[in-house]
């Protein structure tokens, strides 16, 4: 009886702790906070027990209530966590330096991208002086293959898997049906081998147009992407050109300094 009980508890414990990890993935991808109806909902919990662990997470400071509102926000705790993630991760201290020359020659912002689940997630950012024309801030996802950072990722992997079909279902809803599918992104891809960095022209956000170039390993396969996004109303032909081959170089600087290589995987 004992066995079982202990079984039963252990249980337990490891399913408030699921429970818990799907509230902060949720106020992780809420900017503005979110309600505990919202929250309950959003994990499909009773409000009982959203509140519950809400109140858990609270008092170790990885969530922390807006009174003033009435809304749930991210809170300094898990703040803590994610910057020892990033701490310990080495491309991150060598990219940093790189992303704030490239914010200073462009004037725009500049990013640096990994990817994660099909989708091209931020992790660090440097604004320009051209102010804050982003397409997501640090910890927001784009869909790989509807941003500049993504598609340049995706140009650096094996045929085979850019061209899968968890790929085809990321493209944009504007491609033409007579097409099909893949042929959006397969020309973006080819176009992305041939210049060394990828375009997003306003498919991940109104106004903004992304340039990314991939950072890679020494097998060949890419780690992440450096990008440069800024107002549609300023990226002439000429201009994107211009940026393409400033990323480009930033990401060969940095894959050299990884210990990687340009040549892609097959």
């Amino acid at each position: 009886m004992v066995g079982k009980n202990s079984d039963t508890q252990r249980s337990g414990h490891v399913q408030s702790l699921t429970r818990a990890i799907s509230l902060l993935r949720l106020l992780s991808e809420s900017s503005d906070g979110a309600t505990l109806k919202e929250l309950a909902q959003g994990a499909s919990l009773a409000p009982s027990t959203a509140h519950r662990l809400l109140t858990t997470l609270q008092t170790e400071r990885f969530v922390r209530f807006d009174t003033t509102k009435s809304i749930w926000r991210v809170g300094v705790g898990a703040f803590s966590v994610g910057t020892g993630f990033l701490m310990n991760r080495d491309i991150m201290s060598i990219t940093r330096p790189h992303l704030q020359r490239v914010a200073e020659k462009t004037g725009e912002t500049a990013n640096m991208f990994i990817a994660a689940e099909g989708m091209a997630v931020c992790m660090a950012q440097i604004e320009g002086q051209g102010g804050g024309n982003a397409v997501t801030r640090p910890g927001g996802k784009v869909p790989l293959a509807l941003s500049g950072a993504g598609r340049s990722i995706l140009s650096h992997l094996p045929n085979q898997i850019a061209g899968s079909p968890q790929s085809d279902k990321e493209i944009s809803t504007k491609s033409s049906a007579k097409s099909g599918p893949t042929e959006p992104v397969k020309r973006a891809l080819g176009q992305a081998r041939v210049s060394g960095y990828a375009i997003d022209k306003e498919e991940n956000r109104v106004g903004i147009c992304c340039v990314g170039s991939a950072v890679l390993d020494e097998a060949g396969y890419p780690v992440a992407a450096i990008s440069v996004s800024g107002s549609s109303s300023s990226m002439s032909k000429d201009r994107l050109t211009e940026i393409g081959s400033i990323v480009r170089e930033a990401s060969a600087k940095i894959t050299a300094e990884l210990g990687g290589t340009k040549e892609i995987a097959n």
